[in-house]
């Protein structure tokens, strides 16, 4: 299910700005074996990555993988763990039980009080919105998703993007007036929220995939460029946000689906479960912190310091 809404922003522009609705479709029970994935000889799959099982959206779900992976790896040799608050993220969510909150991650994702004052009416629901208690302290929040003053029912977000495969930046929601409806821009909010950054507003953007009508397009050597600077991706299908972490020679890309805890693949460009694949978002961090030394290392390294410093007067003393 999805909603279209097109604008023609100027007669210089060449390209119509749209917008999906994303809803999560929770049918993850009918998957079959073979969208499990099956690592083949030349593939890049970056380690440790997140399992979270879907959480009051598949948008925030997967973006919560995003900063899970930096709350527990870094990036660029830096520290970001206040991306997931109180903690460090988990590895899996699963199993979990909805409205439970019993992992950090959840919370980051869509936390009770988004819940309790979005999310009233079940999934699909509209027209239940409350004011909320406090403020706002998730993904779920920060992206608009179950909100009705966004027009998102539970379980969607909403996404803007180039139809000519131009990037849709967190500047160009800005200068045409989407920050607060864009799924993308509340990413940017939430890591700010956390006490980081993006580089720059270019540096965080939805985009198409290249395509006949898109030839401006993200292409797979630009999803693996990504995923060898240590990277993850959101991968977006027609009603669905993923989880990108890896990909294959072969053209496979390598994802979480917020269905399951086990890998699944598709062909970049192809479908999955029936769904098109359509586009991407991709962002950067800044403001991390050093990672501190182990204490094995420092002192290894003291004593270093003390041999060499022994050696130094032993050779003067000669």
């Amino acid at each position: 299910m999805k909603r279209w809404r097109s604008t023609v922003l100027s007669a210089f522009l060449v390209s119509v700005l749209s917008v999906f609705l994303f809803l999560p479709t929770g049918f993850a029970g009918t998957l079959s074996s073979s969208l499990l994935a099956s690592y083949q000889q030349g593939d890049k799959i970056l380690s440790d990555t997140p399992t979270y099982n879907w959480w009051y959206g598949c948008s925030p779900t997967s973006a919560g993988m995003m900063v899970g992976y930096y709350d527990r790896k870094g990036y660029a040799g830096l520290s970001y763990s206040n991306l997931v608050k109180n903690g460090v993220a988990e590895k899996t969510t699963y199993p979990s039980t909805e409205g439970s909150w019993d992992y950090l991650a959840q919370s980051a994702i869509a936390s009770k009080a988004h819940v309790d004052a979005f999310y009233r009416n079940g999934y699909l629901g509209s027209g239940d919105d409350i004011a909320r208690v406090g403020s706002f302290d998730s993904l779920a929040d920060f992206m608009g998703t179950n909100q009705d003053a966004h027009g998102n029912s539970n379980g969607s977000t909403t996404f803007y993007y180039w139809t000519n495969g131009a990037a849709f930046t967190a500047q160009d929601a800005l200068d045409y007036g989407f920050q607060d409806d864009d799924g993308m821009y509340g990413i940017m909010e939430y890591l700010q929220y956390s006490g980081y950054d993006v580089p720059s507003l270019t540096s965080i953007y939805t985009q198409a995939i290249y395509s006949s009508t898109a030839l401006n397009g993200f292409t797979f050597d630009q999803y693996k460029a990504e995923i060898d600077a240590g990277r993850v991706v959101m991968i977006q299908v027609e009603g669905h946000s993923m989880f990108g972490y890896g990909y294959g020679d072969n053209g496979l890309i390598y994802f979480n689906d917020t269905w399951t805890d086990q890998e699944n693949s598709m062909t970049w460009g192809g479908s999955y479960a029936g769904m098109q694949q359509w586009g991407v978002v991709c962002f950067e961090l800044t403001g991390g912190s050093a990672v501190p030394l182990p204490p094995s290392i420092l002192l290894l390294g003291f004593g270093l310091a003390g041999i060499g410093g022994f050696r130094f007067r032993n050779l003067r003393r000669k």
